[in-house]
């Protein structure tokens, strides 16, 4: 007669050999479950992060340190596939540093808002090449928020350079 540990271990031996042959329709069936509970799902999965923050932090610190090349990669294919986050990044750190006022801003709402015409020229920006121009600058007092931000083509940003508008409409 088997002892429980044996009859444990034979169970997990089988169950291991039934899905390795049935891979594929565990795969859609699993696939179809989610699709027809998706919001259970998401409501569950939202609960279990709320309660569970602290322990999800430190897993993701543990992890971390032990995959550096992993997570370094991972961060450089994000990054990569969404330039848009990293320029938002980039503007609102620099605005925190410099103690300026700062509000989430949406590259893609600031473009759409101004029609992706730059402020400066009035020329169409192209939509993967333009400077998010901050019409009273940072360096002046000037805050990241929607209403001092505008589409700038990288030629006038550049040339603006920390110049509030008035005064570069006067040197023409």
């Amino acid at each position: 007669m088997r002892t429980e540990a044996e009859r444990s271990e034979a169970h997990r031996k089988a169950n291991r050999k039934y899905c390795s042959i049935h891979r594929n329709a565990i795969r859609e069936r699993d696939r179809e479950y989610y699709a027809a509970h998706r919001d259970a799902q998401l409501k569950r999965s939202r609960e279990y992060h709320a309660t569970h923050r602290e322990a999800r932090r430190e897993y993701t610190r543990k992890y971390a340190a032990a995959h550096p090349e992993g997570v370094r990669e991972s961060v450089r294919k994000y990054r990569a596939a969404h330039p848009e986050v990293q320029l938002a990044h980039n503007a609102k750190r620099r605005a925190l540093k410099l103690g300026a006022f700062v509000e989430s801003v949406s590259r893609a709402i600031v473009y759409k808002r101004d029609g992706g015409r730059c402020h400066l020229c009035g020329k169409k920006a192209r939509k993967d090449n333009w400077h998010l121009d901050h019409i009273m600058p940072l360096s002046k007092g000037g805050e990241h928020s929607y209403r001092n931000v505008a589409v700038a083509c990288p030629g006038c940003n550049l040339h603006k350079h920390k110049r509030p508008i008035g005064q570069l409409l006067l040197i023409g």
